[in-house]
Parts: C-alpha cells; sequence; structure tokens
C-alpha cells in the first residue's frame, strides 16, 4: 500500500467519523434527558402529592421511548462505525466493496431516523407530562 492509497482511505472516512460525532452528541443529549426523566420519576415517588401515578405512568413511558431512542442511535453509531473499518479495508485489500459500504450507510441513517422518531415522540408526551403536572397543581390547590 502506497501512500496515495492511505491518503484516500482517509478522505473516505471522513465523512462516517463525521457522523460518529454527530451520533455521540445525540447519544449525550438522550442520556441527559434519560436521566432527568428517571430523576423525576424518583422525586415524584418519595412526594406525597395527589395524581402522581398518573404522571409517573407517563414519565415510565418516555423513558421507555427515549430508552428505544438510544438503542436505534447507538446501533446507527455502530454501523457507522463499520463503515469507517470497511472503507479502510476496501482500499488496504484493494478490493471493491461499494454495495457493503451503501448499506452500512443505509442502515445508519435508517436507525438514526427511527431513533429520532422515538425522541420525538418522547418530546410530544413530555408536553403531555407537563399538563398533567400543572393539572394537578391547580386541583391541589382547589
Amino acid at each position: 500500500m502506497d501512500a496515495h492509497n492511505f491518503y484516500e482511505a482517509l478522505q473516505l472516512a471522513v465523512s462516517p467519523v463525521i457522523l460518529i460525532s454527530a451520533y455521540g452528541l445525540l447519544l449525550l443529549s438522550m442520556t441527559n434527558r434519560l436521566g432527568r426523566a428517571i430523576d423525576r420519576a424518583r422525586q415524584l415517588a418519595r412526594d406525597g402529592s395527589p395524581g402522581k401515578e398518573e404522571q409517573i405512568a407517563i414519565i415510565a413511558r418516555r423513558a421507555v421511548w427515549i430508552r428505544q431512542s438510544i438503542v436505534f442511535v447507538c446501533l446507527a453509531l455502530l454501523a457507522a462505525a463499520l463503515l469507517v473499518l470497511v472503507l479502510f479495508a476496501s482500499v488496504l485489500l484493494e478490493i471493491g466493496i461499494a454495495p457493503a459500504v451503501a448499506l452500512l450507510f443505509i442502515v445508519s441513517v435508517v436507525c438514526l431516523f427511527i431513533g429520532l422518531t422515538y425522541f420525538l415522540v418522547d418530546i410530544f408526551a413530555s408536553l403531555h407530562a407537563m399538563q398533567a403536572e400543572l393539572e394537578s397543581a391547580r386541583d391541589g390547590e382547589r
């Protein structure tokens, strides 16, 4: 393998590496959101306010959706990492594996799409949880 081929491999790997970085930032956001949901559920469980069962149930559903989004973004990240390895292997071994590269990229983007869909479902559910909490607070004032 000469220097030109090595540089070509590095150029090919740049895009998937950028995807890996972006997926990592998404995972950070999602895990923070999951941690906040878990903390809020624990706080509600300790609290003696009325109507907390509905709020805890909503948070439990949200936690499942967040977990699903994390799983799919992790799968997207793994596919992108494998894409980098396949790209390097194809250059090092001087073999054409374009279908494998295309498939890994498609798998990565589809997993990202599914993960972001679950994440959006959680965001909409969090608004429902906030409305339930506000209604509980209003009922408590009466």
